[in-house]
């Protein structure tokens, strides 16, 4: 008896192995078609196979009709995906069982860190002529995890028919693993956005940023004025020997990549004043992601913070403040699908306007910036200019001990008040690092121009 059993099921086994290598046509013509579970049921006769339903939707979609098909000297790999894939079912084929449902438990990979960008920029400025105050509020926050999750839910929301509701989609933000329970139409519309998602999110660009000072000369007190930039400052190929090198626009330059030389640069800065470097990062950040550089200093400040209380009683207690002042330059690069990148740029520059020697109130700072969205190639190199500042120092000079008695002081010293202005340059090029090329990291530097102290 044991023999016989065995020899049915290897004579079952081996009709539905040579299934594999058969040719399978059909089709169905007239009004009324045919019953998917019909179909299933003919192929499973035929090819000796069981049949198992994971879920009741599944169970009732197969019971749809399908009006038209025509199937010629198809494999029955070809003939399933015809009949079941194409009509939204999931379905496996393995030791001679075909398992079908209707939803499906999928897991998918996002790399990204856990982490939220936020920020404000308030900018507000007046003319002598008219004395209304031009406020811009801008803020920025971004939450990819937040954002990611709005647009899965929006997805899964736009099903083609309402016979099942998802579950609630598991972000587990600290491995970037996302479990999604859905649709076929659903899974593989989430899959291509997740595929493009990480294609656009691991792009990098290494941005090398140049910041230098120009405080302006006596004649000169206007600024950088870019539409004189020529040739012949710092000698040969300066510009490839010609201007049509650069796109010049009012204080934003733009020079194609093999155009640009430092030394050129600086030595036309030097003819309106005298040239300072301040900083010279260079910073690698992910596409579509916010690089920040700051050069400047913290003042520390105290006050005084009044509270209420639970006796009606004013409380004064003492608390601890900061503000920056310095340099601060934002930079948001997108890269396209032709590796042009558009950069968002935002330098802003504040000082001290006047010292406060009272640390119970904060200083007064002055603050200027500027906002610009350009697009460039791998490697172009842009300038920004026109970001000018003034500078007030006062200067006591007399006879030594003196001039620091009180009263008699005036009479032993002088002030003297020194005005200077400074023109802020900012030299941008940024460069796509491919991460399918094997190149080391100093190897990605090699072919940036070298800073040479002016």
């Amino acid at each position: 008896m044991k023999k016989l059993i065995l020899l049915f099921l290897i004579i079952v086994h081996l009709f539905g192995e040579n299934c594999k290598y058969r040719l399978f046509s059909f089709s169905t013509e007239g009004e009324n078609g045919m019953i998917l579970q019909s179909l299933i049921t003919d192929i499973s006769d035929t090819c000796h196979l069981n049949v198992l339903l994971k879920d009741n939707i599944a169970k009732e979609k197969l019971k749809q009709e399908v009006k038209y098909l025509k199937l010629k000297d198809q494999t029955l790999e070809d003939f399933l995906n015809f009949l079941l894939k194409k009509n939204g079912f999931f379905y496996e084929l393995k030791n001679n069982t075909l398992t079908i449902s209707y939803i499906k438990t999928k897991n998918f990979k996002i790399d990204y860190i856990n982490s939220t960008i936020s920020g404000s920029i308030n900018f507000s400025a007046s003319t002598q002529e008219d004395s209304d105050t031009n406020t811009l509020n801008t803020t920025f926050n971004f939450d990819f995890w937040k954002e990611f999750e709005t647009n899965i839910n929006k997805i899964l929301a736009s099903r083609v028919d309402n016979a099942y509701s998802n579950p609630t989609p598991i972000i587990d933000k600290s491995t970037g693993v996302v479990s999604i329970t859905g649709t076929k139409f659903q899974l593989d519309r989430i899959q291509k956005y997740i595929n493009e998602l990480n294609r656009r999110l691991h792009k990098e660009v290494m941005i090398d940023v140049k910041i230098y000072t120009v405080r302006l000369s006596k004649a000169n007190k206007t600024g950088v004025d870019w539409s004189k930039f020529d040739i012949s400052f710092g000698g040969n190929n300066i510009l490839s020997k010609s201007l049509n090198s650069a796109n010049i626009v009012g204080s934003t330059s733009i020079f194609r990549q093999g155009t640009f030389n430092i030394n050129g640069i600086l030595n036309f800065l030097a003819s309106y004043g005298q040239v300072n470097s301040i900083s010279n990062p260079k910073v690698t950040t992910l596409n579509n992601q916010k690089a920040i550089i700051t050069v400047g200093q913290t003042i520390n400040y105290s006050y005084k913070e009044a509270t209420t209380d639970s006796n009606g009683n004013t409380v004064l207690s003492d608390k601890i403040d900061s503000k920056f002042v310095g340099v601060l330059l934002d930079i948001i690069p997108e890269i396209s699908d032709d590796n042009v990148i558009l950069m968002g740029i935002n330098p802003s520059i504040s000082a001290i306007s006047s010292l406060v020697e009272d640390t119970s109130l904060p200083p007064n700072t002055f603050e200027k910036k500027l906002n610009t969205m350009i697009r460039v190639k791998d490697g172009d190199t842009i300038i920004l200019g026109g970001l000018i500042t003034d500078e007030t120092t006062f200067r006591r000079n007399g006879v030594p001990i003196l001039k620091e008695i009180p009263i008699i002081k005036y009479l032993f010293s002088s002030k003297s008040k020194i005005s200077s202005r400074e023109e802020l340059i900012f030299i941008i090029t940024p460069h796509i690092i491919d991460l399918n090329k094997k190149t080391t990291p100093k190897k990605a530097f090699d072919g940036l121009p070298k800073l040479e102290e002016f």
